[in-house]
């Protein structure tokens, strides 16, 4: 195969031009995140108990359910957490089991009880999808905080209008409240009781299934909508009347104001109550247009904003992406640069041109692979790709050094080319076999951290193979082509090759002697350097965590009173 690409005159060009092709065609498609997509794990049963504390939570759902769903089939963790007036329950599947099983296992057991309390709403039961959050935006202004959240949700909408942009949540705020303060001299004057008002309460405003109403046409189901939902519906209900038609409203003994639930719940920003409009993505969407989509209905809505409204972004989780991005770029570049100087310096421009094409192929090829195992680019590939750097130009450049000795030697072109190619095959092919046993085994490692990490042995492996691709079958037949003629190095070869051989004549050639001549000091030495760098392990020096301690960009601060 090394003779066939090397001899023929177009087949290396044909593949060089197609893994560059596909991959600039995969480029602009290729969605970029910040973490990998990994499966969902977790479903959750949310019932609410309208009215009860937490231990009657605890009692009356918790303690009913749990030996129930223990019992479910790939459970692997089950936890119920009992808040006031609602029951939260999460159940992690075993890894590798089927999601779609196991959600309708665990919705079939919680639907089947009948010994819950009968206020309980019904269970809600949904798979815990994880969301990659895009940007959050600041909105600050008005002192009024309902006039903040009305608007903080008309932004909201504006954003959830664009077709980029899919999901959108308002934070910042405690529950939203209607809340009912009774007048007690009203109630006195009109002979009426906290009993009979929350009987009318509860007579006039509900909403509830009423049955069904079967005819010849068809089925159709009938439920009461008469649940009020604004203050002015809520005034207008009859607490009482008279037999000459006299009829006493609540809005007669009560005021009645919309609000929120607890008023000390705030967000500010830059010393400012403000509200807190944040943009996630799905699994889909690229984060960086999404970011973009942001950022042009921001400055619409800024410049159509009323008032002193400000509008600004106060977290971004696109900047880490953007960073790593320009790091491999830099680094590409870099990596390119120096291959050529390195080899222009020791056998001319042309060769050294050839040997840093192996980078971009590579790069490509890895990028059309990653696009059509449906791989994004994010922090984990990323890295991948950085580590990739500073490994893939080394079996180039070893292939060509190879080929151009055999050429010095007086070897044609074409038989230093395939023989040359050849003759180093098996060690760097070994090289590559030790590079793959060292971080093969990261992608077999299990756990939502193993979800995470496996991408990068898998991409580094990918981006590795690419370059055995071009080393071995494409840059022969550019090598070939490039020491067709005379081997005539210029004047700078010449002088950078003299200043080499001093140095490995003067200096590396005696140290190596000598190294052999006292080989038992030399051995010694060895083995004393490898025990020196075990000790800090054994003697506790050195602590193990599985991730170090890096520098944060914000400061946390929680005060209890």
């Amino acid at each position: 195969m090394i003779a066939l690409f090397a001899g023929h005159r177009t087949a290396a060009n044909i593949l060089m031009v197609a893994i560059a092709g596909l991959g600039l065609m995969a480029l602009p498609s290729l969605q970029r995140d910040t973490f990998p997509v990994t499966p969902a794990s977790d479903v959750s049963v949310r019932i609410a108990y309208p009215g009860a504390a937490p231990a009657e939570v605890e009692t009356g759902i918790c303690t009913v359910l749990d030996p129930l769903l223990t019992r479910v089939e790939n459970l692997s963790k089950l936890t119920c957490l009992a808040r006031e007036n609602a029951a939260q329950i999460t159940a992690e599947m075993i890894e590798g089991a089927d999601m779609t099983r196991f959600y309708n296992d665990i919705k079939d057991t919680v639907e089947g009880v009948t010994a819950l309390p009968v206020k309980a709403d019904a269970p809600v039961t949904q798979i815990v999808e994880r969301t990659a959050s895009v940007s959050s935006v600041a909105v600050t202004g008005p002192s009024d905080p309902a006039v903040l959240y009305a608007y903080a949700q008309q932004l909201a909408d504006r954003l959830r209008a664009d077709p980029q942009i899919s999901r959108v949540e308002v934070d910042g705020f405690s529950d939203r409240e209607i809340a009912v303060e009774f007048d007690r001299a009203a109630l006195e004057r009109y002979g009426l009781t906290m009993t009979a008002v929350g009987a009318a309460l509860a007579r006039y405003s509900l909403d509830m299934p009423a049955g069904s109403l079967e005819g010849r046409a068809g089925e159709t189901a009938i439920r009461f909508l008469g649940e009020k939902r604004t203050p002015a519906e809520l005034a207008q209900i009859p607490i009482s009347g008279s037999a000459a038609g006299g009829e006493v409203v609540l809005g007669d003994v009560a005021t009645i104001r919309a609000g929120f639930d607890d008023p000390a719940q705030a967000t500010y920003f830059d010393g400012q109550r403000a509200a807190i409009v944040a943009v996630q993505k799905t699994a889909s969407q690229d984060a960086l247009r999404v970011r973009a989509a942001l950022d042009r209905d921001l400055a619409q809505a800024q410049a159509e904003a009323p008032g002193n409204i400000k509008l600004a972004i106060s977290s971004d989780s696109t900047q880490n992406i953007v960073e790593r991005l320009r790091i491999i770029g830099v680094n590409g570049l870099q990596g390119l640069i120096l291959v050529l100087v390195a080899m222009w310096l020791f056998f001319g421009l042309r060769m050294s041109f050839w040997v840093a094409m192996g980078l971009p192929i590579s790069f490509l090829g890895a990028i059309f692979a990653m696009q059509l195992l449906g791989y994004t680019i994010n922090m984990m590939t990323m890295v991948a790709l950085l580590v990739a750097t500073g490994l893939l130009m080394d079996d180039a450049i070893v292939i060509s050094e190879n080929i151009v000795r055999r050429r010095q030697m007086g070897e044609p072109a074409h038989v230093a080319a395939v023989k040359g190619t050849s003759q180093v095959f098996p060690g760097v092919f070994a090289s590559f076999l030790t590079t793959a046993m060292v971080i093969g085994p990261l992608s077999f490692l299990s756990g939502n951290i193993g979800a995470l990490l496996k991408y990068i042995p898998i991409v580094l492996l990918i981006t590795l193979t690419v370059s055995l691709i071009e080393a071995f079958l494409i840059l022969p037949a550019h090598m070939r082509h490039a020491l067709h003629n005379e081997m005539r190095p210029g004047r700078v070869s010449r002088a950078v090759n003299r200043a080499f051989d001093r140095l490995r004549d003067g200096v590396i050639v005696p140290l190596a002697g000598l190294a052999l001549r006292w080989r038992y000091l030399t051995l010694g030495i060895a083995i004393f350097l490898v025990a020196l760098s075990i000790a800090p392990f054994t003697g506790g020096f050195i602590k193990y965590q599985s991730f170090p301690t890096l520098e944060s960009d914000t400061i946390e601060a929680r005060l209890l009173l």
